[in-house]
Order: structure tokens, then sequence, then C-alpha cells
């Protein structure tokens, strides 16, 4: 099969899965009935007639007052318009697509770091291993992953903030500045800077290096919690491909023609070892997800995570709701993408 033909009927499968995702979120966001769908819109201060005719309203915008595969398509329409509600937490209120824009970059940055985190970290501990099995180093590294993969996210997180912040005072672990940095600034308020809502770009791109080293300095302790709640299965996978590997004929041909162990481990064996990883990063999107409302509330990191914790804390059925669908579609399309990177790696994938 040439690879146009597949990519296009991995897309045209997107389309299902994108709508099934939709249904989905659709039900759990009506399965409380018609008042818990109202009650994102509906002030709960608002009393009398003002609050009976704004219901009636709202009845007959929403068309709940039809059979529910009618309300689906038209809360369907409303979604592909960009109406996904209002929130109402303690960091924001307003529409729910405002606080994606202003949440989201903030976890988009923690991923991203703690991803070259587990690259940088995982793939030479996995290859080292491998190339050393049972020895000391192995088994001290086996160890020290399968402790890792063991651990709930949140202890390593409080364990890092012991360690690293209270007891070596190394590197911050609340928010994401130094709030009297920030005090003065035109392009910094209510928590959020601007323009790109990631201070640490922002002060580069506002030229003041204070503030960008410091957010930096920020950022480290909840992106290396959610790297190395991620880097043990890195370890343990990269570990056993890499044996396959060392153990397939083109190695031993290799070893006979006097190659020299370094290309033979970086350029025969560590190349087609990292194929299965490419698996891998599918689960790690949705691992990096979850693990950001958890990490995010621990170290007080305003991001996407940190504001679905306050939704849910404050009964928010917008922002609750909004997240789930959020999540789902990054995690549904980051697995479009990985099917189709692996297409590209591994040709037998097509077939």
């Amino acid at each position: 099969m040439k690879l146009w033909v597949y990519i296009v009927r991995r897309l045209l499968l997107f389309i299902p899965t994108l709508i099934g995702l939709t249904f989905i979120v659709f039900v759990l966001s009506h399965s409380g009935g018609t008042n818990l769908v109202l009650a994102e819109y509906v002030n709960p201060r608002l009393t009398g007639e003002a609050r009976t005719l704004l219901i009636q309203k709202l009845t007959e915008e929403f068309h709940l007052n039809q059979p529910i595969y009618i309300q689906y398509f038209y809360w369907l329409y409303q979604i592909m318009q960009g109406n996904w509600g209002y929130t109402n937490t303690p960091i924001f209120s307003g529409s729910v697509v405002t606080a994606i824009e202003l949440f989201l970059p903030n976890t988009a940055m923690i991923a991203a770091v703690a991803s070259i985190l587990i690259w940088v970290i995982g793939v030479p501990l996995g290859v080292y291993s491998a190339v050393n099995r049972d020895s000391a180093t192995d088994q001290v590294v086996r160890v020290g992953s399968f402790s890792l993969y063991a651990m709930p996210i949140y202890l390593i997180a409080v364990a890092l903030i012991l360690a690293v912040g209270v007891y070596l005072k190394i590197l911050p672990f609340a928010g994401v500045v130094n709030p009297l940095l920030v005090s003065n600034l035109s392009w910094y308020h209510n928590g959020i800077s601007y323009p790109t809502h990631i201070i640490l770009i922002d002060a580069i791109l506002h030229n003041n290096w204070q503030v960008a080293w410091n957010a930096f300095l920020h950022l480290l302790l909840p992106s290396l919690t959610l790297a190395l709640a991620t880097v043990a299965s890195i370890i343990r996978i990269l570990r056993a491909s890499m044996l396959e590997v060392l153990d397939q004929d083109y190695i031993r041909l290799a070893w006979s023609k006097g190659i020299s162990a370094k290309l033979v481990y970086n350029l025969h064996a560590r190349r087609n070892a990292l194929l299965p990883l490419l698996t891998l990063f599918g689960l790690t999107v949705a691992f990096l997800l979850g693990g950001a409302v958890v990490i995010e509330t621990v170290f007080s990191y305003p991001g996407i995570g940190y504001w679905t914790t306050q939704a849910l804390l404050n009964n928010d059925v917008g922002g609750i709701m909004a997240s789930t669908l959020l999540f789902g579609l990054i995690l549904v399309s980051a697995n479009l993408i990985l099917d189709i990177a692996y297409a590209f790696v591994d040709p037998r994938i097509r077939y």
C-alpha cells in the first residue's frame, strides 16, 4: 500500500473516532439532566422571574426540550463554532475557549520540557543497561526504573519538593515565577503573561532576562517530576528492544566484520531499537496530560490541569466537560500523528 493511501485511510478513520469522542462527552455532560446543563450558564444568585425567563430562553436556544439525539447535533454544531460553554472558577471566570487559550500554553511547556528530559535520561540509560546486561550497573538501573514505575506521581513530586526545594533549596516549587519580580510589569497581570501566556517566552520577548531565568527555574521541578514518572517505562521498553536487536543476525554480521562497538551500538542497534518507543509516544502524551492535572495542582502551576482541578473542586460543569473533550482531542490527534510517523519509519506498517 502506498504511503498516501495509508494516510488517507487513517484520516478517514479519524472522523468516526472524533464523532465517538464528542458523543461520549455529550452523554456525560447531559447525564445529570437539564438542570446540570443549564448550571454553567445560569448564575446561582439569580432568582425570581429573571431566572425563570433565562432558563426558558436557554432551554429553547439549546433545544433541551427536544429529543436527545436532536440536542446532540445542536450541541456538536455549537462545539464546531467554538462555543464550548462557560467556566466559573477562582482562577478564571468566562468563556471556556478563553480559559483554554490562557492555561493550555503552560501545560504544553511543561509537557515539552518533560519530553526532552525523558529522552535525555531514558534513552542513554536504556541503551547502557542493555549493552551492560546483568552487570551491577544494569541491576541498579533496573531497580531504579521499577521503583519509579511503582511510585505514584504525587509521591515523586513530594519527594522532589522535600529534597530539592526544602532541604537543598536549589529550585523553587510553587507558581510560575517569583511574584516580586512581576509585580510592576505591564505585560503580566492576574497571574497571566502576554502575549504567549508562557512567562518564560514572554520574558524573553520583552528582554527581561531576570524574570526569564526565574521562570525557567520554576519550570524545572514540575517537568522533572513528570519526566521521572514516565522515564521508567522508556528504560524498560528500550532495554528489552535493544537486547532483542543485539541478538539479530545483522548485528552478528557487523561484529564479524570488525566494526567498532560504538558504531554497532549507536548506528545499527540503537536506531532500530528506538522504533517500539514510537508506539509508547501516544501513551506518553496521555500520561503527561493526566499527570499534569496532579503535578500542576501540587506545584500550583497555572496550566490546564490546575484549571481542571479548580473546576472539579467548584463543581464547574463547563470546565470539567471542556477539559475532558480537550484531553480526548489531544490524545486521538497524537495517536493519528503517531500512526503516520510510524508508517514513514517502518514501511511494513502500511500492509
